[in-house]
């Protein structure tokens, strides 16, 4: 007897990262987990050039070292 599925979208994110790492095929879990919100993630559009996105990303590392030393 196969045991139901889980409700991925009810899991934390980190729930989701263990389950998908220990169930590597299942490409629902996968999907789900692909497709969720970062909070803490840095998007750049396709179309800026690298120099520029790497001077961004460094600015955003200098702000947060500076935010934590406060």
């Amino acid at each position: 007897m196969m045991s139901p599925k889980p409700n991925f979208k009810a899991m934390s994110l980190q729930e989701l990262k263990k389950y998908v790492l220990s169930h590597r095929d299942d490409q629902e879990a996968w999907q789900e987990f692909t497709h969720r919100d970062r909070p803490n993630a840095v998007y750049f559009d396709t179309d800026v050039p690298l120099e520029t996105q790497k001077q961004r990303l460094q600015e955003l590392i200098e702000k947060e070292k500076y935010s934590n030393e406060i």
